[in-house]
């Protein structure tokens, strides 16, 4: 006998709100009135995978358990974790010819939205192509999902556009498992980067200081009010002369005092 597919009410414009709402408040993610269709189909898959039968259930069950792993996917549905190795070229050859060997001790990096993990990992290459021993890179996500891919350094090798033919030679390797199509990234690299799921929108001075922030294409999610609040807080987690790396698609209008502008996409905390 057949099994008759699950029929799930369309999304009201109260529960569209009651998600437009949510999502702003716990995560930043701004929802435009306009997405409302998007919002819709991506949503009624995510209730369909999960045998979910209503919108109002699932929110319910969002404000019951906030955090919970129904955030976690919420959160993968809304957004997009596709990125790649040494993405945005110029800010990598900007860190190393401008960051790496200028900064006496431990040189300390924050990928603020990391996402699978290729920006922190292209750092590490980065920092063992220069030389530079004494660095530490925080890779943080709201997306548990997301850094437990990271975590795992395992990738297509479809999603190495970018990287450079000597450093695929160098710096990954053939899963043991002899996956075919796939790649991991070197032990000695995977050793740079620590992993950790953090809510950009809570407190963030427990991280400590740095000397670089790369905060890239996370911002496009956000109202601008959001954007200016976060990157404040950014800004006061850099040591002096630090730099914030923000997407190119990224404009920041309004720059707290602390930071100067130096080139598109790069800032400097100058007090």
């Amino acid at each position: 006998m057949l099994q008759t597919r699950q029929e799930i009410a369309p999304l009201t414009d109260v529960e569209f709100e009651r998600f437009r709402h949510l999502a702003r408040t716990t995560c930043g993610i701004s929802l435009q009135a306009t997405k409302k269709a998007m919002v819709s189909s991506r949503l009624e898959r995510l209730l369909r995978r999960n045998g979910w039968g209503s919108y109002a259930g699932y929110l319910d069950l969002l404000a019951k358990r906030p955090g919970g792993q129904e955030w976690v996917e919420l959160i993968d549905c809304l957004t997009t974790n596709h990125t790649w190795f040494f993405r945005e070229a110029e800010h990598f050859s900007f860190l190393q010819r401008e960051v790496f060997g200028h900064v006496p001790g431990q040189l300390r990096i924050w990928s603020s939205a990391c996402a699978t993990g290729e920006e922190p990992y292209s750092i590490a290459m980065l920092a063992q192509e220069s030389g530079v021993q004494n660095i530490e890179i925080l890779a943080t996500d709201i997306s548990r999902s997301a850094l437990a891919e990271a975590e795992r350094g395992e990738y297509e090798e479809a999603r190495l556009n970018g990287l450079d033919a000597s450093f695929r030679a160098r710096y990954l390797v053939r899963p043991s498992s002899g996956k075919p199509g796939k790649v991991t990234v070197s032990p000695a690299v995977r050793r740079l980067v620590k992993f950790q799921p953090l809510n950009l929108l809570t407190p963030v001075e427990m991280l400590g200081r740095f000397h670089v922030v790369f905060c890239r294409n996370v911002m496009i999610y956000f109202e601008r009010d959001t954007q200016e609040q976060l990157v404040a807080k950014l800004a006061a987690r850099l040591h002096p002369g630090g730099y914030l790396f923000t997407g190119h698609s990224e404009s920041l209008l309004r720059l707290p005092d602390s930071l100067a502008y130096v080139k598109p996409a790069i800032y400097r905390k100058v007090s």
